[in-house]
């Protein structure tokens, strides 16, 4: 899918919610634009004082009592960094089993695609997922969720990176008399890649090796604490953590030359903790304000000696491969991240269009420092955005 033809879809979404209302009995219509800038937006040091533009279309029918269908599509425009842009879709479907006394069973089936662009090609992805998950209600505000989550993803350019993801996880939740709430999550994930084929020779000498690179697993923990302060203030309180069961991770090079550029949440564990306060100060206007703190110890991520004076990776010369290499520090990437961010939301009911039931206006800002021993990673960075969101 290409980029321009998303942005055409979204264009066409847009229109389809200002000129068919008619649909918003039948389809469910969120639209979100947003922009901002940001003195490292991308997370790192390699682009300086960039902005973005940003869209979200998201489609949902009610097909029956007990089944519904879904389709997401977003784009994400970077200036004038054009070349770090992406766009994702997802199509799904969901169902979900009630003749359980006080249970409830929900399974679907979805197919996405990522699309990036030159920059960070070698994350093109499209794949398949499923998942089901059972409830059980004890009593009114007494919960327990066990559920399995299957995401099977392909990679267009990094064959070897293809894998498929199984997360088992349970949840706990309960709500007390005292306007409080506890929720304890925990699961359990492995990434398993997918074999690959390597063929050499010819005729009866033809010969096929199957590789496959290590499987991935991790543990995660995640409490939320929830407290009403009065009629119109709330407190939330998160505390994580994650470790990895797995000694050693995949390692691969893309064409760049770059090593393990998959960081994804198989690849670190470390703890966090976030909190937020919200003040409601009225039925169209609300003010929060938050702050998160993370830990991050990577598993075979390198560390390479950057260049800053041309943005580039060092090289150095093997005599004995007779290549240009990376320089390696010797140590995996570790980073220390804390956020304090603020934001304003006012919501109105607009009276023109009886279809739109809600317009949301969000204004934002932050402080994010990111503590890191590879110094690309190592920033700190102030961040602005507006966001208007409309439903039907």
């Amino acid at each position: 899918m290409k980029i321009k033809n998303t942005v055409g879809l979204l264009l066409f979404g847009q229109l389809v919610l200002c000129a068919l209302p008619g649909l918003s009995q039948e389809i469910y219509i969120d639209l979100n634009n947003s922009a901002g800038t940001a003195d490292y937006l991308l997370g790192s040091r390699l682009v300086e004082n960039a902005a973005y533009s940003a869209t979200a279309l998201g489609f949902s029918s009610i097909l029956s009592d007990n089944s519904k269908a879904h389709l997401d599509v977003s784009h994400s425009q970077i200036y004038p960094n054009a070349e770090y842009s992406s766009t994702t879709a997802e199509l799904g479907l969901q169902f979900r089993y009630l003749k359980i006394k006080d249970n409830q069973i929900f399974y679907g089936i979805q197919g996405f695609t990522n699309r990036y662009r030159d920059t960070y090609s070698y994350y093109n992805s499209s794949g398949v997922g499923a998942y089901g998950k059972w409830k059980h209600y004890f009593k009114p505000g007494h919960l327990v969720t066990f559920g399995y989550d299957l995401n099977i993803k392909r990679f267009d350019e990094v064959e070897e990176a293809s894998n498929s993801e199984h997360e088992f996880y349970a949840i706990y939740n309960q709500s007390f008399q005292t306007k409080s709430s506890l929720q304890i999550r925990s699961s359990y994930g492995v990434q398993d890649f997918l074999a690959q084929s390597t063929i050499s020779g010819f005729g009866r000498y033809l010969t096929v090796e199957e590789s496959d690179l290590p499987t991935n697993t991790l543990v995660s923990n995640e409490l939320r604490l929830s407290q009403s302060l009065g009629t119109k203030l709330g407190f939330t309180l998160w505390l994580g953590n994650q470790f990895l069961i797995n000694d050693s991770a995949d390692s691969m090079i893309v064409q760049d030359g770059l090593e393990n550029p998959f960081t994804d949440r198989f690849r670190w564990e470390g703890s966090s903790a976030s909190s937020r306060i919200r003040y409601r100060l009225n039925a169209d206007n609300s003010f929060s304000l938050s702050h998160s703190y993370l830990k991050k110890s990577y598993l075979d991520i390198p560390v390479y000696l950057f260049d800053f004076e041309v943005m580039d990776y060092a090289l150095e010369y093997d005599e004995t491969e007779q290549v240009y290499e990376l320089v390696s520090l010797g140590y995996d990437r570790e980073d220390e991240r804390n956020q304090i961010q603020v934001s304003w939301s006012h919501y109105w009911i607009p009276s023109t269009y009886t279809w739109l039931s809600d317009i949301e206006f969000v204004v934002s800002g932050g402080w994010t420092q990111n503590s890191s021993n590879d110094a690309l990673y190592d920033y700190e960075s102030m961040n602005y955005s507006l966001s208007i969101n409309l439903r039907n």
